[in-house]
């Protein structure tokens, strides 16, 4: 909440704020997402980056330690999960760039620019692949002009809510 206020006080400046809504971790959910998106939308028009974790980064370890340390059990154990199979990881971070892009959706002059990891890309094929690489090439769309930039067609849903997105993977 500090963090929230710090940002909305910078915003009120007149002070163009970005967020960073990462790493994103695999209990977290569409009410979850839903949360912190309405934050975020309530500073404004802001632009938010967003990455799943991965199991691969310099400080995955830190982050399961803590959760170890501050008794998240259910936490551990999904981290745990993400580090041990490859697969779920895969999974995971697809489930979870999906339902952050569909939550984004329901707050007008939100854009989510989504961050999918190399590796995420190279575990996929065809128009899957074609998608996530189009995300991972597409210019952030953060302005410092004061003109509000368009919405990036690449930045959107792997799937439509009523589409499994199993059938992708």
């Amino acid at each position: 909440m500090t963090r929230w206020q710090a940002l909305d006080k910078l915003q009120q400046a007149g002070v163009s704020v970005f967020v960073s809504m990462s790493p994103t971790y695999p209990t977290m959910g569409e009410d979850d997402f839903h949360e912190l998106l309405s934050y975020f939308r309530a500073l404004g028009e802001v632009v938010v980056f967003h990455e799943p974790i991965n199991p691969r980064g310099a400080n995955f370890q830190q982050c399961l330690t803590a959760a170890k340390e501050a008794g998240y059990d259910d936490v551990v154990t999904e981290l745990q999960q993400l580090q041990d199979s490859h697969q779920y990881w895969v999974e995971y971070a697809l489930e979870q760039l999906n339902t952050v892009q569909q939550v984004a959706t329901r707050f007008d002059g939100l854009e989510v620019h989504s961050w999918p990891d190399d590796e995420l890309v190279r575990s996929t094929s065809g128009q899957l692949r074609s998608k996530l690489k189009a995300m991972q090439e597409a210019v952030s769309p953060e302005s410092f002009s004061g003109k509000h930039p368009s919405m990036s067609p690449e930045q959107s849903e792997l799937a439509h809510e009523t589409d499994p997105l199993g059938h992708l993977i």
